[in-house]
């Protein structure tokens, strides 16, 4: 493995505008296979973002990005109060 390996390597993802779909698995922690499932979910998508001529190059936006990632996911405390349930 070289230097530059991702698996050897994490490097830091700094607070921006706009993030590609690397930096946004990297954010949430999600595999290719999961990425791609959230973004064709039918169900309020990972809101990944692309120009309508390019089939490459999505984009998620910062603040779009914040509120989904809210909107689908549980405080650690609530989590805990529904398996006690």
């Amino acid at each position: 493995m070289s230097e530059d390996s991702p698996k050897q390597e994490k490097r830091q993802i700094l607070p921006q505008d706009y993030y590609d779909s690397r930096q946004v698995m990297a954010l949430l922690k999600l595999s290719k296979q999961k990425y791609y499932e959230l973004v064709e979910r039918e169900e309020d998508p990972l809101p990944m973002r692309m120009y309508g001529w390019s089939t490459r190059g999505a984009l998620a936006e910062r603040c779009e990005l914040m509120s989904w990632f809210k909107r689908n996911t549980l405080l650690v405390r609530d989590g805990k109060k529904r398996k006690q349930a």
